[in-house]
């Protein structure tokens, strides 16, 4: 192991046992230059507190890259050090990149991880607390997207996220999530299915080690990552103080594409998306126009293109498509359409998970499922 990596592998263990965020010097310095720094000379450029600095010499005693790269391995986790081929070279330049990057992909293989991160990669991002036109909105343009080539980058959280996932998982360009907590860590838990599907059909990433748990700072943290790996963030939802409008501006700092799709004057949701096409975000209202904009050829009709794919009936069981029609734009309990569809409850369970993951059911927790096209 070079020694560029043993720094980031150490760099990126020891940031995180610090418990908070800390910024990084601009790239000019090397990650194995910065390690091979004195106690006192690092202490000073991470801007340490007293008792940070004691960790740091106790870490430094104590800490074996190559143990932990070994761990890393069995664990099916991929380390990707600043500065290594698949390092994401936007990421690289922007203002606060990451030492590196943990990244989990089912098979485990480099060569499976590195087809994820050759595609265009646009980022659909916002609110958790989402409405049923947010998150259809969203699996249309992920799946017109996806249908495209085009990964589909976002934070794994309920709402538009997770509906953003589930547009683009079945397509060519699949979906890739950005976690704030390690990349063996679920979160949230009721996200565990997802998390499963974009293992196998993208990639799961994070700067956290694993086993690091979600905390509050890490989620604007991370959207710094999306915005950097993205060509374009589209930001679906969002009240006027959110952490989408975070990353739309970690975005346009990065010299990204600034979208957003336009909603209700009398939704708080639209707030966020409607300022920005106010201050001169491109709208969007389907996957063709973001392509357009990008340089990237839709693939399909153009009505295909605009609606993310064929009708809906196309790709359905019959079992499905009775649960489907038994849905409308209001949640139902899955006990409502047991009565509707004269389906068993196992098998409306079984068609509800189908339907959510080909972008045609949303799931609003409490209230029930609904449709989305």
């Amino acid at each position: 192991m070079d020694y560029r990596r043993q720094a980031a592998l150490s760099l990126a263990w020891f940031l995180d046992s610090l418990g908070r965020p800390v910024r990084l010097p601009p790239p000019g310095l090397g990650l194995g230059e910065m390690w091979r720094l004195s106690n006192r000379a690092l202490s000073e450029l991470l801007k340490l507190r007293t008792r940070e600095r004691e960790r740091l010499i106790s870490f430094r005693r104590g800490f074996s890259p190559a143990a932990a790269d070994a761990e890393l391995r069995r664990n099916r986790v991929l380390f990707i050090a600043r500065g290594e081929d698949l390092y994401p070279l936007r990421l690289a330049y922007t203002p606060d990149p990451p030492v590196g990057i943990f990244a989990h992909c089912l098979p485990f293989r480099q060569d499976r991880l590195a087809v994820c991160l050759q595609k265009p990669r646009v980022a659909i991002v916002g609110a958790r607390a989402s409405s049923p036109y947010g998150t259809g909105a969203a699996a249309m343009i992920a799946a017109g997207l996806g249908k495209s080539g085009v990964c589909v980058v976002s934070g794994m959280a309920m709402g538009i996220d997770a509906a953003a996932h589930r547009g683009a998982l079945e397509t060519p360009g699949g979906s890739m999530a950005v976690l704030g907590g390690g990349v063996d860590v679920v979160y949230p838990a009721a996200n565990r299915q997802l998390y499963q599907l974009l293992a196998e059909n993208g990639a799961v990433f994070s700067e956290y080690p694993p086993a690091s748990r979600p905390r509050p700072w890490r989620f604007p943290a991370r959207n710094r990552i999306i915005a950097g790996i993205s060509r374009a963030v589209v930001v679906v939802e969002a009240r006027e103080r959110s952490g989408s409008l975070i990353t739309a501006d970690f975005c346009l700092e990065q010299g990204g594409e600034v979208c957003a799709v336009p909603g209700s004057v009398f939704s708080e949701l639209s707030a966020g998306p409607n300022r920005l096409i106010q201050e001169g975000a491109m709208a969007v209202t389907n996957a063709g126009d973001l392509l357009q904009a990008l340089g990237l050829e839709a693939q399909g009709s153009s009505a295909d293109a605009s609606r993310g794919g064929s009708s809906p009936a196309a790709d359905l069981s019959r079992e499905e498509e009775k649960v489907y029609a038994a849905l409308d734009s209001s949640p139902r309990q899955p006990d409502t359409l047991v009565d509707r569809t004269g389906l068993s409850s196992r098998r409306v369970a079984a068609s509800l998970i189908a339907l959510e993951i080909k972008g045609l059911a949303c799931h609003e927790p409490g209230r029930g499922f609904s449709r989305l096209r």
